[in-house]
């Protein structure tokens, strides 16, 4: 990370991307500074242990991860950051949508 950011946006897959930027619109809306990462904790954990180590020592102030596919994202990035509050954004999957 080589500027500053306020709050990080965070995904396990690219599918989920298009919800996701929605918060990224948001926040442009706001004048808060962001990045949007994809990061999948079950296929590259120790990627994901280095960023979330790259917050810690950045001071971001809060972790907006979301919980599609990859549901556990935003309780792996809880855990790892625990006095960073961490937003979970459920996202539909046609996985779970089975009657």
């Amino acid at each position: 990370m080589s500027k500053a950011i306020d709050v990080s946006i965070i995904m396990g897959s690219d599918s989920d991307l298009p919800i996701m930027k929605d918060c990224a619109k948001f926040l442009d809306n706001l004048g808060i500074s962001y990045e949007i990462k994809i990061l999948s904790v079950h296929r590259t954990p120790e990627k994901a242990t280095e960023y979330a180590q790259t917050l810690k020592e950045n001071n971001v102030k809060v972790v907006i991860a979301g919980a599609g596919g990859a549901a556990h994202l935003p309780g792996v990035f809880a855990a790892m950051l625990p006095t960073v509050p961490v937003i979970g954004v459920p996202i539909h999957t046609k996985t779970l949508n089975r009657s």
